[in-house]
């Protein structure tokens, strides 16, 4: 596994790069795989490298990956070789690609470069007004061919010592709909430069959150029994059940619930998380989770010649919406590794004199488990300048305590606003239900525009439940620390560095000795456990740092076994391999 994965760049193949590709195939397809004879030259080369296109990865300036592509010629295409046209079901016409030769050098292969490679393949198709693409995919990985929308046409052939089979798909449903493509590049977005000549016309535009779990599950929900077959670590839902009360009320009326329309604006649920928050009415909101009203709060607050400080790493949904959404500028405060991603409060304080229009925290902060104590927010937020507002993400507090939340001063502030997600702390991810407290003249402007219905029945049923069973949590909240300290032990054991957190969750650094994150996760996926990969949760991340939930003991310890087995086995290789 290659360890420095810093810089990656994607672009076509020069002649130079070419002679590499050329030792690169003899040294895979004859040496590694016996498809080809060895030569003295130690090259391989074939007629169809006078048309072909190489898309090439490199690092350092050493190619470490490509793929190639052949379009419409008069030379033909490789499965040309093999199968006779007239009878396959594709039609050979202007709009035909063949996408051959991926392959990834055996110091790279477990990184999703090929993932990275092949969405390069299929954009230039695209970009080509091609419409059909036509494969041979080996056996031994035709999986992962199948799982980026290629069709298998139940034919095979054979070429020295290896078995292909005849794949194809249309152009637009290659890629797009595979979930594990989507991660690659995000995992690799922030370190793959895209030196080449074409537009990539399907960039991902949302922000990546993990529910890799759900490529398990299936998303068209036909086989949720398949949930008991996997540990969802890879998302921060609570690993506790919701109150008995909670699931009663939603039972005994599920099938009146699902057919009737909420309340208009939430005004129950607001009432009692008024009441319970020591807050007024008009202090809060409704929203269908934190990311309802992070799309409702900053687009509307936050203008493109605004000036943003946010901290680094973060939940990168903050980032995504300022930069890619809203557009604006986005200054960061870089929290460091050695002291454990702590705010700095007297660096924080010196960054406010820039004055900034908002500054948005997270305290606790996802994904370094890091809070800032009340007296200390309380104390910077008096002395920032008047102009700047504040947005501050609670969604883990009660993880710590809610006596540390600063709800009530934001209540009376203004220029503060609260986001607090009720998914974490009262079990209820799947209802989609937070709110914002703050000043009323804040949040008004924001009621005004927001849609009626916001909340669903269940979501609002389940809300008012919970905060009359609030005795049920807090005990789970106890529990959740001293499995946390479980499994922080646990994963020490593992040779892992482990930053003490104070949420439902640990980040934790791997050793370079050890594999890299997105190889890590994708060999975990086999065993039915799904990990995060923080790459994208912070410029300071390089790809060997994984974010983990804390879920029960019993779960815990299959984890860690899990982990211990897939770090044990990992020579073994990848699916990520020459193809």
């Amino acid at each position: 596994m290659k360890q420095d994965t810093n810089r990656i760049s994607i672009i076509l193949a020069d002649d130079q790069d070419r002679q590499s590709i050329f030792a690169i195939r003899h040294q895979v397809y004859a040496v590694e795989l016996g498809q080809h004879e060895k030569n003295e030259a130690g090259k391989l080369s074939d007629n169809l490298d006078a048309v072909n296109i190489y898309i090439v990865a490199k690092a350092e300036n050493k190619v470490v990956g490509f793929v190639s592509v052949t379009p419409p010629n008069k030379l033909g295409y490789s499965i040309d070789k093999y199968f006779i046209r007239s009878e396959l079901p594709v039609v050979f016409d202007q709009g035909l690609y063949e996408i051959r030769l991926l392959t990834v050098i055996k110091e790279w292969r477990g990184s999703f470069l090929a993932g990275i490679l092949m969405k390069g393949a299929r954009n230039f198709v695209k970009s080509r007004g091609g419409t059909t693409i036509v494969a041979i995919g080996r056996l031994e990985v035709l999986k992962m061919y199948l799982q980026v929308g290629l069709q298998s046409l139940g034919r095979q052939a054979k070429s020295g010592k290896v078995t292909y089979e005849l794949l194809t798909a249309r152009i637009d449903d290659l890629i797009p709909s595979s979930r594990q493509l989507q991660k690659a590049s995000i995992d690799l977005e922030n370190r793959v430069q895209w030196n080449i000549e074409f537009s990539i016309p399907d960039k991902i535009n949302s922000c990546y959150h993990g529910g890799d779990f759900f490529d398990a599950i299936g998303d068209e929900f036909e086989t949720l029994d398949l949930r008991q077959e996997v540990i969802n670590a890879d998302v921060l839902d609570a690993w506790f059940d919701p109150a008995p009360n909670v699931i009663e009320a939603l039972s005994f009326s599920l099938s009146w619930i699902l057919k009737t329309s909420p309340p208009t604006s939430n005004e129950g649920m607001c009432r009692m998380l008024a009441r319970s928050r020591k807050v007024l009415d008009d202090n809060i909101l409704a929203g269908a989770g934190s990311s309802d009203l992070i799309f409702l709060g900053l687009r509307h607050w936050i203008k493109s010649d605004s000036r943003v400080l946010i901290l680094d790493p973060m939940y990168g949904e903050y980032a995504h919406v300022l930069e890619k959404v809203i557009k604006c500028k986005v200054d960061r405060l870089t929290l460091q590794r050695e002291n454990n991603y702590k705010v700095r409060m007297e660096e924080l304080s010196n960054c406010l004199q820039r004055i900034y229009d908002w500054v948005i925290l997270v305290n606790p902060n996802s994904p370094t488990g890091q809070y800032i104590p009340k007296e200390e927010l309380e104390i910077l937020l008096k002395s920032a300048p008047e102009k700047t507002n504040f947005w501050i993400d609670e969604t883990y507090l009660e993880y710590v305590a809610h006596a540390q939340s600063l709800e009530q001063y934001s209540s009376t502030s203004k220029n503060v606003v609260i986001c607090k997600s009720l998914s974490k702390i009262f079990a209820l991810s799947g209802a989609r239900c937070a709110y914002l407290c703050g000043p009323s003249h804040l949040v008004n402007e924001l009621r005004l525009i927001t849609p009626p219905w916001a909340v669903s029945l269940s979501g609002q049923i389940a809300v008012c439940e919970a905060l009359r069973n609030l005795a049920y949590y807090h005990e789970r909240w106890i529990e959740t620390r001293l499995l946390r300290e479980g499994l922080a032990l646990g994963l020490t054991r593992l040779g892992w560095e482990v930053v003490p957190g104070c949420a439902n969750f640990l980040l934790c650094h791997l050793p370079s000795d050890q594999p890299e994150a997105s190889a890590l996760i994708l060999a975990c996926r086999k065993h039915g456990l799904f990990l995060r990969n923080v790459v994208n949760m912070g410029q300071c991340f390089d790809n060997h740092s994984i974010r983990i939930a804390v879920k029960d003991a019993e779960t815990n310890l299959k984890m860690i076994t899990i982990l211990r087995k897939v770090l044990s086995e990992f020579n073994l290789g990848s699916v990520d391999g020459p193809i």
